[in-house]
């Protein structure tokens, strides 16, 4: 076992954590490790990755040891579990982007899809009534297509796919979190929403720009709570989709 690939585990908290869990439990499932680490989704599954040769799915699906991870244990058992600490900026990101939110309402998956039906519903009757185009975070008043299909097409499934593809080079995790992630992006789009109900007023454009941003920063939380990308990344990536957005705004 190579000593920095070990350093990637052991210098984890939330990885010993989840070992000592299959360890203790023989055989888990997704959901126990989320309920006993209380991670997000998408954590659980970045963290996973790196223990892909500690820890395997048995014939049900559920999360057990390898012989690797077996002997990885006993090591780890010697040492005492260091509580991971966050920063006073880290948890002000955090409730800057709302992720206390994101997490519980991407808990299970019948919350995540009742809360993005409503979050779409919602967006498709703003963009209605406005008469706009979704196009990423930008919401130009001018009817190229269906207002419903600009919400769900050009709006969150493009802004789905894209982060998708950002997180896969990004964490090179290829399955897991989608639900949950069209689940905050549906969610990043409210404050773009709450725009358009006022898009035909004299003041819009003075929103417009706060509101984008807001977007933004929601669409960075969300990729970090569904994906497991961490948040310098999520930032980046909500700064390339704002500004694909201005530039499609100033195109159409």
């Amino acid at each position: 076992m190579k000593a920095d690939k070990l350093s990637d585990i052991t210098n984890s908290p939330a990885r010993v954590r989840i070992l000592e869990i299959i360890g203790e439990k023989g055989s888990v499932s997704f959901t126990e490790i989320k309920r006993e680490t209380g991670l997000s989704t998408g954590s659980i599954y970045y963290h996973l990755y790196y223990l892909k040769d500690f820890v395997a799915r048995d014939a049900d699906r559920r999360y057990a040891l390898t012989e690797k991870g077996k002997r990885l244990l006993e090591k780890l058992g010697m040492k005492p579990l260091i509580k991971e600490k966050t920063s006073l900026a880290l948890k002000s990101l955090s409730i800057i982007t709302l992720a206390p939110i994101f997490k519980r309402v991407t808990y299970s998956k019948g919350g995540c899809i009742i809360v993005t039906i409503l979050a779409l519903a919602f967006g498709s009757i703003a963009n209605l009534y406005s008469r706009s185009n979704q196009f990423l975070l930008s919401v130009p008043s001018k009817g190229i297509i269906n207002p419903v299909i600009s919400t769900l097409v050009t709006g969150w499934l493009l802004t789905f796919i894209l982060a998708e593809l950002f997180s896969l080079i990004t964490t090179e995790t290829r399955f897991g979190g989608e639900l949950e992630l069209f689940t905050t992006i549906a969610l990043s789009f409210i404050p773009l929403h709450i725009y358009s109900y006022f898009s035909n007023l004299q003041f819009s454009n003075i929103i417009l720009i706060p509101m984008q941003i807001w977007s933004a920063i929601l669409l960075a939380g969300g990729l970090n709570i569904s994906k497991g990308v961490n948040l310098t990344h999520s930032f980046i990536f909500s700064l390339i989709v704002l500004y694909l957005s201005i530039y499609i705004w100033f195109t159409i």
